[in-house]
This record gives structure tokens, sequence and C-alpha cells, in this order.
């Protein structure tokens, strides 16, 4: 066997980590651009929350408040929702499967540039006169009109994110299918490699329809052509057929690799192989396969025939039935389970809470008959920011605290964690509930005004109350992180986990494993706690 160096990762100079290849640097850089852009985009919701807190125009222009929702929008997607999951595949994939480093580490590079790239083009946004203001949607016409702002800058923003998306999935997909350590197959992995690989395929496939999307409305606006202008012949609601082709899907982007991390937090803390762990990978692809199939309930009220009314409304419903299954062997798998609440087991715990009250507000949504009366309500917005921001940033925030020690070598501040768990679930519920709430009572979306009717101003103090409570708890997740890098020393493997990941040194050598190639057993899986690591510390 091969030995390699046992010194950790990020103990390299600063040309190093500019230059890098190495996956786990690079995942290191994922993951600070993209809590510097979710902070950022975090103060723009609480700007827009100040803002409603009571009716009339206090604080902000009616620009700039189209701005502040763009910019909110748009950034916690693609730069937290998607983006903080790319730091998630850097590091794990490889680890998680017994490799050195991704298939093509310089495409890897190239992908995390390309990305950062886009990241400096946002910065410019905050400029006044760059600022875009057409929503996260790009609808037109609105985007073809002077007054939305840069729509140029928006498309190439895009370009730069889809390049950056599409160079990572080939690189993950190629790694996991031809780099695997012997004995490791598809059927054997971690969820959380599933998880990771139908959210990236899911990309793949989305991604050009997008792409295509605002390239067309870069042609409308720059060149004169008319793929959207009814007066020569286009339509406004193709736009919306390509853009939600790829974003309804793009939800599972978000939410799939978050039910990866539900499944390994779940079967560590509760000691037990994942219940029906067949059925387990059948259900994320089903669900990766059947976003494809849905995107038009976003569109129940642009215009369409009946009967694909009916269709997107019964494949909308059916995608709950996977979903069921993963949540029903989640719970199966606690059953008689040696169950411990580590901060990362409460996170995960209320992550699944949330995405199950995101998804049972979905099923109504599914059905025309009621989403024609609540569409572009405040309803639709705390629901999904149900299922979205908090089961995904839950899931999030459950992975980081889970593999901390694995990342850094360092234990967190467990109280801290434990803390923070607790106001970001009390205040995401206030929040978002009292958000649906006023929905369903009438009020509509993306207004900075509303009429001075007492029970919407009421509910909209409540959401702003409950945005505070939510930061307060998002700030002690941070404190819990940057405490912890001067915590007390991580073992090898401190949650009892039979995973590859945990028979390395905490933090991994820069070629990850002690000796290569790496061998697991016959018999192995990731799952079974009958058995201990012989090399845990």
């Amino acid at each position: 066997m091969q030995e390699v160096v046992a010194t950790p990762y990020f103990r390299a100079s600063f040309r190093e980590w500019l230059f890098t290849t190495d996956h786990k640097k690079i995942a290191v850089l994922y993951a600070m651009t993209s809590l510097l852009f979710f902070s950022v985009a975090g103060l723009m919701g609480l700007l827009i929350r100040l803002e409603l807190n009571q009716p009339g125009i206090q604080y902000v222009t009616p620009d700039q408040y189209n701005y502040l929702l763009t910019g909110h929008g748009a950034v916690m997607l693609l730069w937290w929702a998607i983006a903080f999951w790319g730091a998630f595949s850097n590091f794990l994939i490889p680890i998680l499967i017994g490799a050195r480093d991704v298939a093509f580490p310089r495409l890897n590079q190239l992908s995390y540039w390309f990305f950062f790239s886009a990241s400096v083009l946002v910065l410019i946004t905050l400029i006044p006169s760059q600022h875009i203001k057409m929503m996260w949607t790009g609808y037109p016409p609105f985007s073809l009109h002077y007054n939305a702002g840069p729509t140029g800058l928006y498309v190439l923003i895009v370009l730069l994110i889809a390049g950056s998306t599409l160079g990572g999935g080939v690189n993950f997909i190629t790694t996991v299918l031809r780099m695997r350590a012997k004995g490791i197959t598809l059927g054997n992995t971690n969820l959380m490699i599933h998880g990771l690989m139908s959210s990236i395929v899911v990309q793949l496939v989305g991604v050009p329809a997008f792409v295509g999307a605002v390239v067309m409305l870069f042609l409308d606006k720059y060149i004169g052509t008319g793929f959207f202008d009814p007066a020569a012949g286009g339509d406004p609601v193709l736009y919306q057929h390509l853009f939600w082709f790829y974003s309804h899907p793009a939800v599972y982007v978000m939410i799939l690799p978050a039910f990866g991390v539900f499944s390994e937090v779940l079967s560590t803390f509760s000691q037990k192989p994942i219940f029906g762990r067949a059925a387990m990978i059948w259900a994320i692809w089903a669900i990766a396969l059947l976003g494809f199939m849905v995107w038009a309930h976003h569109m129940f009220t642009s215009g369409m025939p009946h009967w694909v009314r009916m269709f997107m409304s019964f494949t909308t419903v059916l995608i709950a039935v996977p979903t069921g299954v993963k949540i029903f062997n989640w719970v199966a798998t606690l059953h008689k389970g040696a169950i411990r609440f580590p901060t990362p087991m409460l996170f995960t715990l209320g992550g699944i809470f949330m995405f199950l009250i995101g998804g049972l507000t979905g099923i109504p949504l599914a059905l025309p008959a009621f989403d024609v009366n609540v569409h572009d309500s405040a309803f639709v917005v705390g629901h999904f920011h149900y299922v979205l921001g908090m089961a995904m940033t839950l899931g999030a925030f459950s992975g980081v605290y889970y593999w901390y020690p694995k990342v850094t070598g360092r234990m967190y501040p467990e109280a801290i964690g434990k803390l923070s768990f607790w106001l970001v679930m009390i205040g995401s519920n206030v929040l978002y509930f009292a958000m649906m709430t006023v929905g369903i009572d009438g009020m509509p979306r993306r207004y900075i005004d509303y009429p001075d009717i007492n029970e919407w101003e009421l509910l909209n103090q409540i959401s702003g109350v409950g945005a505070v409570i939510l930061t307060l708890g998002v700030i002690l997740t941070f404190v819990a992180w940057i405490k912890g890098m001067s915590g007390p020393v991580a073992p090898r493997d401190p949650w009892g986990s039979q995973s590859l990941e945990w028979t390395i040194p905490s933090p991994p050598p820069p070629q990850n494993f002690e000796s290569f190639p790496v061998e697991v057993a016959d018999d192995w899986t990731p799952y079974e706690y009958h058995k201990r690591p012989a090399n845990s510390e």
C-alpha cells in the first residue's frame, strides 16, 4: 500500500489556497463565499420585513424595495440553497467513496472561479445605478423595460453560475462512477452520495433550459428579437415555461442533499441502519425524475389548456408519495434506536418538521381550485420558505455541525449550538406561519405597501418579531462555528459512525486516506452499528 503524509489539508500558504486544486480547500472556498452571500441576503430580508412592519412607505423607495426582493430571492436561492451544497459535494464525495480527489481537479478549480466571478458581479449590483429590479425570476415583459435595471448583468451572472454548475456536475458524476474504492457500490454507498448525485443530475438536465431562456431575454432586450414580444409573434409565457422547467426541479436540487444529511444524522444518532435503504434510494431518484413533470403548477393562472392543469396537478400530488416514503422510513429508523440529541440531531429533526409543514401546505397548492385563490399571495411565500428556506437551511446547518469535527479537527460548543437551534425553530415558525396566515387573509406578495388593515398589520409585525429571533439564532450558529475553531481537539470518530469518512484523521490529510488503495469488506455498509471502526479513537 502507498502511504501518504498525514498533515492536515488546511496547513497551506495563501498562494496554495489561491491556486489550489485540492477538493477540500475548494469546498472551504465555496462555503465561505456562500455564507458571506447568505448573510447579505439575510440582511436584505430583514430590511423587507422592516418595511412591511406597518402600512405606508417608510424606509426604502419602491425601486429599492424591488432590488431588495430581487437580491434576497436570487442570492438565497443561487448562492445559498444551491451553491452551499457545492461545498458538501467537494468535501464529502471523494472521502465517502475512498478517492484521493475529484476526477478533474483543474475543472473543479475553474468551476469555483466561475462561481467567484459571478459573486463579484453580484456585488456590483449593490451600486445604485446597477440595481437589478426584475425579481429573481426575470419575467418579461418587465425585465425588458428600462426600469428593470441591467438585464445584461443578470444574464451574465446566470451564465457564470451555469458554467460553474455544469463543470462541477460533470466532475462529481465522473468521480462517483469511476473512482469508488473496491467494494463500494451504488447500492451500498451513503445516502448522502445519492442525495448529492440526484441533485447534480437535475442541474445537468435543467440548467440548459434556464440558460436558453435568459439568452433569449438578452437578445430581445439588446438585439431586438421577439421571442417574448407578442407584437413580434413571441410569447412571454414561453419564458415562464423555460424558467420553471429548471427552477422547479431546482427545488429538489436544494432539498435532496438535505435528505442525504437527514439520513446520515438520523442513522448515526439512533445507532441503527436506515430503515428500507433500497426504498430510500428509489425515492430519492423518483423525486428527481418527477421534479421535471410538475413545473406548470407555478403557472396555473398564466393561461394553459385544462388538460395540462390536470396533468401537472396530478404529478405534483404524486411527488408526495416518494417524499412520504422517506419520512416514514426516517421515523422507522428512530424506532427503538439508541437516540441521542446533540446539535446535528436537533437540526435534522427540525428540518424534517419544517419540510413536513411545507409539504403539507404544498399539497393544496397542487390543486388549481385552491391555487388560483392564493396565487401570488403571502401564503405561497410562507409555504416555500418552510420547505426551502428552512428545511434546506436546517439540513445544511445539521450537516455542518455533523461534519464540523472532520473538517476542522475541533469540536464546536454544544450549548451554543443547541440554543441556536431553538431560536431558529421558534423564530422561523413565528415568521412563516404568520406569513401564510396573512396570505390566506388576502395579502399579495411583492408589494411595498398594503392597505391599513389591522389584521394584516398585526400579522406582519408578528412576522417581524419572528425574523429577529431567527436572525439571532443564525448569528449564534456562526458564533458556535467560530468558537469551535479553538475548541477541544476532535477524535477521529466522535459520533460512533461506520461511514468511511470517520476512519481517517480529523482533519483529513491532503490525500484523504492514510494508504491507497482503499478497500472495504465485502459486506460493508456505512450503517452497520453492531461493528465499530477498527481505527476509531
